[in-house]
């Protein structure tokens, strides 16, 4: 009995020590796990939950095969949206966009990251079956009724309005591979959530290999060549800036014609734009270093209350405090908005000097601004 109980204690507190290393120990087994996966197919279930409330919910299947000389995640995979009739194939090197109503393809020859993660059948797609994002800063074990449970902790990323980060990995007992991935964060104040549930899966069988290697959309499905680009605006570059009147965050009345004379700053932007929350801090510098000669004007083209509250937190966390008005749709077509963010850099006597679209244009902004205040 006192040999029993002994014994007991010793077991809880070797479970008690072997706890506190499992969350390294476990992430490590499933690393050699997905490491040692050479083919899985399955059928998955993703549901986000956005900020304001609206659900996003879908449902496909995806088959995925390690690939050494994989240019774009390190393997070939078919994804398929059976609800939209749209399918991506991609093959190592070409990505094939695929549209099963009509049994068409259009061809990618440069796909890369995430303009296939973010399409509707690269949606489909689990990471966590093919790498571990490294960035993690803590990462514990637990079980639950649903399982064990890896939870691995992001460092947040105010820069680009990303906080409390986390993504929990609820693994199978049986293949120690993921089954459902949670992923959680805080953007404009509000949480957003990403659930994925896999179910049916397939690991290293044949015919998942014979799909990859020979598609039968290849000879069943007919090649379409993409529409031509549109013809890009002309840039206003030299050219009288058009007049507007907009309203501010604090309802104020907003006319550009007020300040002539100065050196105006144009930020058109949206609040699920990373690079145009990243350039905040840069532009707020820009405000503070000429504050008589030059204006910085935010210009949020989604005017609802929902976005107005989404930037307001945005603005105070990245502790911008440069005016802010609200955009309007003639406003978006006069500037030739078609991306975020849009910088446009007005001269006293106000004609555009820059006219550029991408974030990584902070430093010709900051460039045309000098420019413009020396004239």
């Amino acid at each position: 009995m006192k040999y029993s109980f002994l014994l007991s204690l010793l077991l809880l507190g070797a479970g008690q020590r072997s706890s506190a290393q499992t969350g390294a120990e476990r992430l490590r087994t499933y690393r050699t796990t997905i490491a040692a996966l050479n083919a899985v197919d399955y059928q998955v279930e993703r549901n986000d939950t956005f900020g304001e409330g609206d659900v996003w919910h879908h449902t496909g299947q995806v088959m995925l095969q390690r690939n050494p000389k994989s240019r774009l995640l390190g393997v070939s995979f078919f994804a398929h949206r059976p609800d939209i009739g749209a399918s991506y194939y991609y093959n190592g090197n070409v990505g094939f966009d695929l549209d099963d109503k009509v049994k068409t393809f259009q061809i990618v020859k440069e796909p890369y990251a995430p303009s296939v993660l973010g399409s509707p059948a690269g949606q489909m797609l689990v990471e966590e079956l093919l790498a571990i994002d490294t960035t993690y800063q803590s990462v514990t074990y637990s079980t639950s009724p649903q399982g064990g449970v890896l939870h691995l902790r992001y460092p947040d990323q105010p820069t680009v309005d990303v906080l409390n980060r986390s993504t929990d990995l609820f693994l199978d007992g049986t293949t120690g591979l993921v089954r459902i991935v949670r992923t959680s964060m805080v953007r404009g104040g509000r949480p957003w959530i990403t659930r994925k549930l896999l179910t049916k899966v397939q690991l290293n069988a044949a015919a998942q290999t014979q799909v990859l290697q020979a598609p039968a959309f290849l000879t069943e499905y007919s090649p379409v060549v993409p529409a031509p680009a549109p013809v890009a605006a002309p840039s206003l570059l030299g050219r009288a800036a058009p007049p507007f009147q907009l309203v501010s965050f604090t309802k104020a009345p907003i006319k550009l014609q007020a300040y002539r004379g100065k050196v105006v700053v144009l930020d058109f932007w949206e609040t699920f734009c990373a690079p145009c929350i990243a350039s905040m801090p840069k532009l707020q510098h820009m405000q503070d270093t000429y504050p008589s000669q030059v204006v910085v004007m935010g210009v949020l083209l989604d005017s609802s209350k929902e976005a107005i509250l989404r930037a307001a937190g945005i603005l105070h966390r990245q502790r911008a405090t440069y005016l802010q008005v609200m955009g309007t749709p003639a406003q978006q077509t006069a500037y030739h908005v078609t991306g975020f963010p849009h910088y446009v850099v007005i001269g006293k006597d106000g004609k555009v000097v820059l006219d550029k679209e991408g974030g990584s244009n902070m430093q010709a902004v900051a460039a045309a601004i000098k420019r413009a205040v020396a004239n």
